[in-house]
């Protein structure tokens, strides 16, 4: 695990893709340039990228472009004969801040010049943002940038608090090992961030911690393809909830909900583009809920300034939470789209029956513990949105946040004393790692009853089986 100190990132990758050449000759005295844009980070075409070709010497105010093909093909005509610098427009390596060295095209009277561009590979481009650290497998980066939700300035010396869930096995007991990891990095002057050697393909929770206050808690996924995830935060001192931990005390402290002046409204729809009617709305920490009519439009009002978390949730649909960028008086439109998860089936004949679940069933039919169970008959008559909306109707119980962020408690207990949560076999996992539409059985132990000795912690358990 590597963390680095975050500072301003200006870094030029310079790539030697191609030697001008001279290729078929036009009918005019204008010239050509023309090649293939390769995309070496997914290993295919680039297609729809702009190309451009700056004039050099004395035709530096000329500018030509022309936009690749499906198949990363790109022509551009009608240049005088000269020398040009060739290369392409690409939003992600700017918002990196890295700049591919141009190449150097001599166009001929009558002629064309051939030159083949390419994206960097995932290596090169995660060794510009992080330089000289040596990323092992299965790590990347989080990149980003902090200002001010009031002012819009950048935000220096923000702590960014990172935590995830690693997953092992041991090699010699082969027992699922299972570890909580932890890092933070700090904003440099100009309010840019990185963390290097944060896992890919596992969600990452994210929070700011600036002058006693802590922002919301963001969860980010880090795409093995590249390993590079950019998030640009903001953060308001006055709308954010004190941090307890630092003694401050405020008016609003963790158990107020926070507002402020801010609006957020948008459509939801399904991925098909139909308005979705009676999907419920949220934004994590406050009260305001609003749920959308036939037309699928919502307006949530009240909200506090900066980076916040919108929760959608829709029976039949997978529940969906995203950041978005709140500024006060002001009104962002984010449109959401779901996923329906509900799917018919034809009628079917059962010939013969089977549990799919031998392990749960065998400790219901010998259950001596107090335990409740939750089998496959009885899953879809739940109804919920959320596993944690399961785990409410249990007594013995008790869950804090909701969404991503959710946790189950022992609800016997004043103390925190986190319940240990087991999916498929694997231990100390969240709640709403998986959804009630994927789970074929569930049981509850609390505290004070007879647990599997092997998933007893001390704090009560809940094994949960997915679809098999």
């Amino acid at each position: 695990m590597f963390i680095i100190p975050a500072r301003a990132l200006a870094a030029a990758v310079a790539l030697t893709l191609c030697v001008a050449q001279p290729a078929h000759a036009q009918s005019d005295r204008s010239g050509r340039i023309e090649g293939v844009l390769f995309d070496s980070v997914h290993a295919r075409p680039f297609a729809g990228v702009q190309v451009v070709a700056f004039g050099t010497g004395d035709q530096m105010n000329v500018r030509a472009a022309a936009t690749s093909d499906t198949a990363g093909h790109y022509h551009i005509d009608s240049l005088a004969p000269g020398r040009y610098a060739v290369g392409f427009e690409s939003p992600f390596l700017d918002s990196l801040e890295i700049t591919l060295a141009s190449r150097v095209a001599s166009v001929a009277p009558a002629g064309a010049a051939h030159v083949d561009l390419a994206m960097p590979p995932a290596a090169k481009l995660r060794a510009a943002v992080c330089p000289g650290v040596s990323l092992p497998k299965g790590t990347g980066v989080i990149y980003g940038h902090v200002v001010s939700a009031e002012s819009e300035k950048p935000l220096a010396g923000v702590v960014l608090a990172l935590a995830w869930h690693e997953l092992d096995v041991d090699r010699k007991t082969l027992r699922t090992l299972n570890a909580d990891r932890a890092a933070s990095v700090t904003t440099d002057a100009g309010g840019w961030y990185r963390a290097c050697g944060v896992p890919t393909g596992a969600w990452v929770q994210m929070q700011l911690q600036h002058e006693d206050h802590l922002s919301p808690v963001i969860r980010t996924l880090v795409d093995d393809t590249i390993g590079i995830t950019i998030r640009h935060l903001s953060f308001s001192d006055t709308e954010s909830r004190a941090d307890a931990d630092s003694g401050a005390t405020r008016a609003d402290s963790v158990a107020v909900a926070l507002s402020g002046t801010a609006v957020l409204s948008g459509i939801v729809l399904d991925s098909a583009g139909v308005t979705v009617a009676g999907a419920e709305l949220h934004v994590r920490g406050t009260a305001s809920v609003e749920r959308t009519g036939a037309t699928g439009r919502f307006a949530l009002r009240g909200l506090p300034a900066g980076t916040q978390m919108l929760e959608v949730r829709r029976v039949g649909y997978e529940a969906t939470e995203l950041p978005v960028e709140l500024r006060d008086g002001a009104t962002t439109t984010r449109d959401v789209r779901l996923r329906k998860v509900i799917v018919t089936l034809d009628s079917l004949r059962i010939v013969a029956r089977r549990t799919h679940y031998p392990e749960f069933q065998k400790r219901r039919e010998h259950d001596f513990g107090g335990g409740i169970f939750i089998g496959p008959e009885e899953m879809p008559q739940q109804h919920v949105v959320f596993t944690s909306d399961i785990v409410q109707k249990v007594p013995g119980f008790r869950v804090v946040d909701t969404g991503a962020m959710a946790t189950v408690m022992d609800g016997r207990r004043a103390s925190g004393c986190r319940t240990n949560i087991v999916i498929d076999g694997l231990e100390r996992q969240s709640i709403n790692d998986v959804q009630p539409s994927e789970i074929g059985a569930i049981e509850f132990y609390r505290s004070g009853t007879i647990a599997p000795w092997f998933y007893d912690r001390g704090c009560g358990a809940i094994v949960i089986w997915t679809k098999r």
